[in-house]
């Protein structure tokens, strides 16, 4: 599944300023929410998968994820900070790169593979640092869909 199809630019916010991991979240959230999951549902979902174990990937990347029901497809949302927060990650860096997924509590194979391919492209460090320098949401799913073409970006 490509990556840019999941986003939509409605979901994509860049030069956040959050001061800890819960405002990402709540940012997050408030992303991803809407007539079939409230915000503070949401928020609650991920801060408990954060609690379990850190989606930080290091490099600065974080994937928030949970399964939700009832949900017909899976929705994501990117955000970009200022400064990287706190996510608890494997090298102790700071975390700017924000991927995140909700997906239907069933879809466990199609779960796997969407975070494998989050992994494998922000995996990359030029893809990283093209994400970074994304000004528009419209940027964010130009690179995203170029990254699995080999297309540069």
């Amino acid at each position: 599944m490509r990556l840019s199809r999941l986003l939509s630019h409605d979901r994509i916010v860049l030069d956040v300023e959050a001061a800890d991991r819960d405002a990402v979240l709540r940012r997050i959230a408030a992303l991803l929410g809407g007539r079939d999951h409230a915000e503070s549902e949401l928020f609650d979902a991920l801060r408990r998968r954060e609690l379990g174990s850190s989606t930080a990937l290091g490099d600065a990347v974080a994937i928030p994820h949970t399964r939700v029901d009832p949900l017909d497809k899976p929705r994501a949302a990117f955000v970009a900070t200022r400064r990287g927060v706190d996510f608890d990650a494997p090298d102790g860096a700071p975390v700017d790169l924000f991927f995140a997924l909700l997906v239907p509590a069933h879809a466990t194979s199609e779960h796997l593979a969407i975070l494998a391919e989050i992994a494998e492209c922000f995996g990359d460090a030029a893809m990283r640092d093209l994400l970074r320098g994304a000004r528009t949401p419209e940027r964010v799913i130009a690179i995203l869909s170029d990254s699995l073409t080999g297309a540069a970006a």
